[in-house]
């Protein structure tokens, strides 16, 4: 099973995020030139490589500015539609059940409470470091201004 997650793909180049990786874009591309020496690499995009991946968004920060009540809100409708859809499934797929979520949540069998905290710190922490990137993109487009 594959950790990336494809942003833009052609025949020579793959833009993409590794799942749980929320601090990099990964770029990896064949047949052009680079250049490597201690801690740096250098390899030269094709522009119309470049030109197709300006299409694509980026990286999601739709978490960033939610107010706290938005998050609680958010994680109890997805707590309770957890629990009831674990306790309508059959008792030999309830562990797929629980499964799916559980990084987020916890497993769907625990307290109703439990899992609501968990995905509130969850979000909380994704809100917080989805904050963190806006600023350090707006510090590179100021940066970008003043030259």
């Amino acid at each position: 099973m594959s950790t990336k997650s494809s942003i833009a793909h052609g025949t020579n180049f793959h833009l993409y995020h590794e799942v749980l990786d929320e601090d990099y874009v990964y770029l990896e591309l064949e047949g052009v030139q680079f250049e490597a020496s201690y801690n740096r690499v250098m390899v030269p995009i094709p522009v119309h490589i470049w030109e197709f991946i300006r299409q694509y968004p980026g990286v999601d920060l739709d978490w960033a500015e939610k107010a706290d009540d938005e998050i609680r809100k958010h994680v109890e409708h997805e707590v309770d539609e957890r629990l009831k859809q674990y306790e309508e499934v059959d008792r030999d797929r309830k562990g797929l059940v629980s499964l799916l979520g559980s990084m987020v949540y916890g497993g769907a069998d625990q307290q109703r409470e439990k899992q609501v905290a968990a995905g509130i710190d969850y979000f909380t922490r994704l809100r917080e470091h989805q904050r963190q990137i806006g600023l350090a993109i707006e510090e590179l487009k100021r940066t970008a201004e003043k030259k």
